[in-house]
This record gives C-alpha cells, structure tokens and sequence, in this order.
C-alpha cells in the first residue's frame, strides 16, 4: 500500500479540508446576510507547507 492512502494521512486530510470548507461555508454566510449595500472583496493568501502550496480565499467587508 502507498504510503500516500495510509489512514492517518486521508483522516488528517479529510479533517483539514473540512475545516476549509467549514470557512468558505461561514464566509459566504456573511456575505449573504448582508443587507447594507457594503461591498464585499475576496483577497487571495498563499501559504506553504513544505512544497505544497495552498491558497486560501478571505472574504472582507468594506463600506461602499
């Protein structure tokens, strides 16, 4: 068996993308429930593990 489908890894993996979309879930929560005519921009973050590179969305509130 690949060391890459051992079942701590695809546990961690699963865990850590659930909490990602865990986020984008609350995030796009946020911008639905605004109602003042505030926009919303979405802002890229990159962040490094290694050599992997992952790259986040952040969604920030600014008045029109």
């Amino acid at each position: 068996m690949s060391s890459l489908w051992h079942p701590e890894i695809i546990s961690i993996v699963h865990k850590q993308r659930g909490a990602e979309l865990a986020r984008a879930a609350a995030n796009a929560r946020i911008a639905a429930s605004l109602n003042t005519p505030n926009r919303v921009e979405r802002f890229f973050i990159k962040r490094h593990e290694g050599k992997v590179t992952w790259i986040d969305t952040v969604l920030v509130h600014r008045s029109a």
